[in-house]
């Protein structure tokens, strides 16, 4: 992935700033440039981050700049605004790990957002559950894992499913206002 490195390599901020910038490890990010396959979110992210210097196509070249546009517009009826759910989860996760605030927490709302907005679309084909149920359903696990990964005592974890349903509620909410 010669057009990332050399970007990376031009950049003053270097590697590991440009990984946190996109919210992954240094590791991975080595991975990338190396050839590693990346789903069509990092790759948009990596886009944004280089203000568009690294394009979709070079970071994706399989796509080849085709489009199922008749894929795309199904999908989007059941896509999470990822920037709206960032900005929830953002406002609900100290809460949920009890206001910690770690070196990387900051990363933490748009990787959460990320995870939850893929378990969300891939649960349209296992569940008739909508809207809020659906994204109650694909908080919870998102929210399980945080904690787990915290080692937070158990107690918290009887907070998941409530928080999940405000946090639901909250970008339902948001996603109102816009229409």
């Amino acid at each position: 992935m010669q057009a990332l490195r050399d970007y990376i390599e031009a950049s003053a901020a270097g590697h590991d700033a440009f990984a946190r910038r996109v919210a992954i490890s240094a590791e991975d990010l080595q991975r990338i440039i190396e050839g590693a396959l990346i789903d069509r979110r990092l790759a948009q992210r990596i886009v944004d981050a280089t203000g568009g210097a690294v394009t979709i196509d070079e970071l994706m070249p399989e796509a080849g700049g085709v489009v199922d546009l008749q894929a795309r517009v199904a999908a989007s009826e059941d896509e999470i605004d990822q920037e709206a759910l960032t900005q929830v989860l953002a406002a609900i996760l100290p809460a949920l790990v009890g206001g910690a605030n770690r070196k990387g927490d900051e990363h933490l709302p748009r990787l959460a957002a990320d995870a939850v907005a893929g378990a969300y679309a891939a649960m349209s084909t296992v569940t008739t559950r909508r809207n809020a149920d659906r994204l109650v359903q694909a908080l919870q696990p998102v929210f399980a894992e945080i904690l787990e990964e915290m080692s937070a005592p158990p107690s918290r974890r009887s907070e998941v499913g409530p928080l999940a349903r405000e946090a639901a509620e909250r970008y339902l909410q948001t996603q109102a206002r816009r229409r």
